[in-house]
């Protein structure tokens, strides 16, 4: 593909330069190949304008960045000057895959908590219809039946670009995306044309990276204000973020809540799952919880906006499933109940908390802990939350990364009116063992934070951990020990039974 082509008139080339063939783009020096364009992205960590030279040495045949070098020692390779270097990789990238987003009806999700099982559920409505689908988030990027890893809650521009291409070409018609905060402001959805937004829910979270809530709140609005007049809001109607979004957004906006004035009726929460009545037609979710509620509705929400015809949405409703790390129950032979959950925030754990405990006849024991290197002033406010939800806590290491273990168990005890009574233990598994030991038929333990992460990141260093596979590890230990117990049980129990009967039969004889 020509310059002149990629960058349809808003590139400054010069006349010698238009004509250019590009093989690829690249925003990593060592992902350059011979023809490539190379784009000089500033990053968190490093600067792509200082890789510029080995972005030339590998081939590249033009250099678009923010600023060019004082030495331009390649005098065949032209620097294209842009005034931001990831909006322009968004546009270099759809440009380049054909723009793929104006063949594929691209749906994103954003907020707080909720966008995995939103964008879940959407998914499954979409397949419901025959379509093939794209689905893009935090725990895999499916494209049709391919399914392919994720390194981010949304992926980068040129990844999603040639994600987007390759589902056109395989005959996808919509793909369901997961938009973070951290996606917004670095414009990884630059050169995406979305038909629909859904707006989940918002509270402090990120403010490591954001600084205040205020900004984390204006980078959310900031992905609504770029819709075109074309595409759809589709809001809650319980926040009131929702109000300020909608006043500063040109799409057409669409509202979703449990009352009357959304057409919700007859809303029954079981442990089974989630049924209730959408403007006349009934629905029904195996994904269970009061927090999924308001999921399901977003999602239902949106494929009407997106012109899904109801019966398929109840059928998608239906089919659908939780995500992995999701309020996941692992087997357990043993009586009481055991979940993995994702919910790393204070309104995530309260969320999951009043979700299952009324479903749990006995106690709930709470397994938990704080990311280190993240926002520290939630970390109270989740240990108030675990104390006064929860009949037993344990805390516990989530992933420490850079900081001291201890200190980040502290700073979560500070919140807690009776720190005195909860467990710290800083090794997980040693955790997740003790709740495991303590719980009684009928309570239910529920191990927070990491959900489907497969890694504990400790000291720079990424060390292989699943809370699902180490309590299942965990519970057949437990059922092997006490089955051991009880056959040394019974054979005591025999033995006694065999020495008085001999003492009788001495009697007797």
């Amino acid at each position: 593909m020509k310059l002149t082509e990629l960058g349809e008139g808003w590139l400054k080339l010069s006349p010698q330069h238009r004509n250019l063939e590009a093989a690829g783009i690249a925003c990593d020096s060592r992902s350059v190949k011979p023809g490539f364009v190379f784009v000089a992205v500033p990053g968190e960590d490093l600067d792509g304008h200082k890789f510029i030279p080995d972005a030339i040495s590998a081939g590249a045949v033009a250099v678009v960045g923010e600023r060019k070098p004082r030495r331009w020692g390649a005098k065949n390779v032209p620097f294209i000057p842009v005034d931001d270097s990831r909006n322009a990789l968004g546009r270099l990238s759809a440009a380049f895959y054909q723009f793929p987003s104006r063949h594929v009806s691209v749906c994103g999700i954003t907020g707080t908590k909720g966008k995995t099982t939103t964008s879940w559920i959407l998914h499954s409505i979409l397949q419901a219809t025959g379509r093939r689908a794209g689905l893009f988030g935090t725990i895999l990027n499916r494209i049709g039946e391919r399914i392919l890893p994720s390194t981010n809650t949304t992926p980068g521009v040129l990844e999603i670009a040639q994600h987007l291409r390759d589902l056109a070409d395989s005959g996808g018609t919509h793909a369901v995306m997961e938009v973070s905060s951290h996606g917004i402001s670095q414009n990884r959805t630059s050169g995406i044309d979305f038909v629909c937004g859904v707006f989940t829910n918002i509270s402090p979270e990120h403010l490591d990276y954001h600084g205040t809530f205020e900004d984390y709140l204006r980078t959310k609005r900031a992905f609504f204000e770029e819709l075109p007049a074309n595409a759809t809001a589709v809001l809650p109607r319980s926040e009131d973020a929702s109000r300020e979004i909608a006043a500063n957004t040109v799409a057409n906006v669409v509202w979703y809540g449990a009352g009357e004035a959304e057409g919700v009726e007859d809303v029954q929460l079981g442990a089974e799952g989630i049924s209730l009545v959408w403007k006349g037609m009934p629905l029904r979710s195996r994904i269970w919880g009061e927090h999924n509620l308001a999921n399901l509705l977003a999602a239902v929400a949106a494929a009407e906006a997106m012109g899904i015809e109801p019966p398929a949405i109840a059928l998608g409703v239906e089919r659908a499933v939780a995500p992995p790390g999701r309020l996941e129950e692992i087997e357990c032979e043993l009586g009481f109940r055991v979940y993995v959950d994702y919910a790393h925030t204070d309104n995530a754990l309260n969320a999951v908390l009043r979700g299952l405990r009324p479903i749990t006849p006995g106690r709930l024991i709470t397994v938990f802990g704080c990311g280190g290197d993240r926002d520290r002033e939630k970390r109270p406010r989740m240990g108030w939350i675990a104390e006064q939800l929860s009949d037993k806590v344990i805390l516990t290491s989530d992933n420490p990364r850079s900081e001291e273990p201890g200190r980040i168990l502290d700073e979560i005890s500070s919140g807690m009116e009776r720190a005195f009574q909860a467990a710290m233990i800083v090794d997980r598994k040693d955790a997740i063992a003790l709740a495991l030991r303590m719980a009684k038929p009928g309570d239910a333990i529920i191990v927070a934070g990491k959900g489907h992460e497969t890694y504990q990141e400790i000291r720079g260093s990424r060390l292989p951990f699943d809370d699902r596979d180490v309590s299942r590890e965990l519970i057949a230990c437990l059922v092997e020990e006490r089955r051991l117990l009880e056959e040394k049980s019974a054979e005591k129990s025999a033995a006694k039974l065999s020495a008085k009967s001999a003492a009788r039969q001495a009697q007797t004889n």
